[in-house]
């Protein structure tokens, strides 16, 4: 199996681990987020296994499989435990990789990410699996197409969702295509895995930041989870849907920035 990930290495400080979601890769943080944080962190950019220019792992792209890999990098790359910003499918591997191995983690931001992301009779706070399985089922026909419906999901009802749309669109394919097994299995994580156990595992402190207008993460479900975790804090950012940290930046620093220096 090959552990061999592409990361971004850039600025100096304390070590940070920055992982994106499905679909995408490490080029989709915008500039003016990794300037403010580069000041005080070594930030540790990563395309996930399959996306961007990691290459696809031998034995396929699930949360162990996945999960290991970014521990080996931690463990051999990092000077020591780290913070680690996941967002949406990045924040589920983030919390995996801090219950399976706790030693790499500090702290957590979990950006749009509840920890299941499909209702169950116990879960209202999520997607209907339907859509998700819709999206499966199309990806393997159109896939180019289909990943274009996706981002468009993520902005539903966000008021800068034409600039945020336009910005990640263009981003989509800047590192090539995705390695479309690493895809279906992905999106397989995102149908199947409910990790909401592991929350009462977590000691590390933990920030959740979603967006108001989220229908993917519903604001609802940070609030629910929230209060199974050890140590963690909510911030909900007005207007903003699935991905916060692009379409209303400043303010997402605002929310961050306190949390990872305390």
């Amino acid at each position: 199996m090959s552990k061999s990930l592409h990361v971004e290495v850039r600025g100096q400080g304390r070590d940070m681990v920055l992982l994106h979601g499905w679909a995408m890769h490490g080029g989709i943080w915008p500039a003016s987020l990794l300037v403010a944080l580069e000041k005080d962190f070594r930030l540790h950019i990563v395309d996930l296994p399959g996306h961007g220019y990691s290459a696809a792992l031998t034995n396929g792209f699930s949360l162990a499989s996945v999960t290991d890999a970014l521990h080996h990098y931690a463990s051999t790359r990092l000077d020591g435990p780290a913070c680690w910003l996941g967002w949406s499918l990045g924040g589920m591997l983030a919390a995996n990789i801090a219950v399976q191995y706790p030693e790499v983690a500090t702290k957590l931001v979990l950006v749009s990410s509840s920890l299941c992301f499909c209702k169950t009779e116990n879960w209202p706070h999520a997607m209907d699996a339907a859509v998700l399985e819709l999206f499966a089922s199309q990806l393997r026909e159109d896939y180019r197409s289909t990943l274009s419906r996706f981002l468009a999901l993520q902005f539903k009802g966000d008021s800068h969702a034409r600039e945020g749309l336009r910005n990640l669109r263009e981003q989509l394919f800047a590192r090539g295509e995705p390695d479309r097994q690493s895809l279906d299995e992905g999106l397989k994580i995102l149908l199947d895995d409910d990790l909401r156990w592991q929350a009462g595992k977590l000691s590390q402190p933990v920030k959740l930041i979603g967006g108001e207008y989220d229908s993917l993460t519903p604001a609802a479900a940070l609030d629910a989870i929230a209060g199974q975790f050890m140590q963690a804090e909510v911030s909900t950012i007005k207007g903003a849907g699935h991905a916060p940290f692009i379409s209303h930046t400043e303010i997402f620093l605002q929310q961050l920035m306190p949390f990872i220096h305390a």
